[in-house]
Order: C-alpha cells, then structure tokens, then sequence
C-alpha cells in the first residue's frame, strides 16, 4: 500500500484531524460526516467522492484540492481559501461558503442550492451546469470570468 493512500476508502466519521498531516493525501471515497477540519491546512489533497456532510472546514486552506462528486451538504467552509479546487459535481446543499475565497475554482455541474455564499470571492470561478437555486451571493466579489 502506497503510505499516502492510508485514509483512503476508510470510514473516518466525526475524527477530529488537529493534529494530521494532511498536505497531498488520498482521502477518495471515505466516509467523513461531520469531521473537524478548521484551520487546516489541505492543499494538494485527493477527497473525490468522500462524504463531507456536516463537515467544519472553516478558515482552511484547500489549494489545488480535487472534491469531484464528494457530498458536501451542510459542510462549513466560511473563510476557506479554495485557489483552483475541483468541485465538479459536487453536492454543496445547504453549505456555508461565507466569506471563503473561490478564486479559479472549478463549480461545474456542481449543485449549490440553498448555499450561503455572502461575501466570497468568486473571481474566475466556473459556475458553468451548476444548480443555484436560493443561493445567496450578498456581498459576493466576482468578475466577468465568473
């Protein structure tokens, strides 16, 4: 096994990951409802189709993170700095994205109904397919790339 595939495919509900080293880990297709992940730093990290539901990821960073299909419903990611993550696809119901930067991050097809998004930056963010029903874009900064 590959050192960097150990939490990949586990069932890690609820962990609270202070003290992990998480830079350039596989986490794909685990199972993390409800895990604290606040002010840590994630950057480079694989959690494609890993369940994040009610997960606290506030005030992390999250460069180059890909998230592609993960369930993210309920997540807090308020103050988040999401640089050029993949969130193709991704299930974003209900999440708080408040104040969190979305510079270049890839929202296609992503679904982010009820989402709070008041105050995030969303410069060249690709939105392209993606649900926003009922989402609130107070305050929200973006530019005609967005």
């Amino acid at each position: 096994m590959n050192p960097s595939d150990v939490f990949r495919k586990r069932d890690l509900t609820k962990i609270n990951f202070e003290y992990e080293e998480l830079v350039g880990r596989d986490l794909s297709d685990s199972n993390m409802k409800g895990a604290i992940l606040k002010k840590r730093d994630i950057h480079n990290a694989d959690l494609s189709c890993t369940d994040l539901t009610e997960a606290d990821l506030s005030d992390s960073i999250l460069f180059y993170v890909k998230l592609r299909g993960a369930d993210m419903r309920r997540i807090n990611l308020s103050n988040a700095k999401l640089w050029d993550t993949e969130l193709y696809g991704a299930d974003l119901k209900d999440a708080n994205l408040s104040g969190a930067d979305l510079f270049y991050t890839d929202l296609r097809n992503a679904d982010l109904e009820d989402a709070n998004l008041s105050g995030a930056n969303l410069r060249h963010a690709n939105f392209d397919g993606a649900a926003l029903a009922l989402v609130n874009f107070t305050n929200a900064n973006y530019d005609s790339h967005t």
